[in-house]
């Protein structure tokens, strides 16, 4: 069987499905429940995961299809990975409120095409 980057992109759309769902709508409540602090970070981790998968199985087809927020998202696995101290969650929620979405119709798209 042909390895393909198409399983990749369909969890990274599972991923982003979870964030839509269980990330609280109001930003106090995201604010002040480390909860839902943490399974944000973990999922946007997980996705930073997988495009850095993709970039390393697949350069042609990362190169072809990245954006900057492919880019961004594989950075910031990193800064949760290695300054989890730091994260600032001011910038978590814009990352999901306004780059994800757009990514999210990014990733569709690709998919669509193959």
């Amino acid at each position: 069987m042909e390895k393909t980057p198409k399983p990749y992109l369909a969890y990274i759309l599972e991923t982003l499905q979870l964030i839509r769902e269980n990330t609280p709508a109001d930003k106090a409540i995201f604010m002040s429940d480390p909860n839902a602090r943490d399974a944000t970070l973990m999922r946007l981790h997980d996705i930073g995961e997988q495009l850095n998968r993709l970039r390393d199985s697949f350069p042609d087809f990362y190169d072809r299809y990245r954006t900057d927020d492919w880019s961004e998202l594989i950075g910031l696995r990193n800064i949760i990975s290695h300054g989890y101290g730091e994260i600032e969650f001011e910038k978590i929620w814009l990352v999901v409120n306004e780059n994800l979405p757009s990514f999210t119709k990014q990733v569709q798209a690709v998919i669509r095409g193959m």
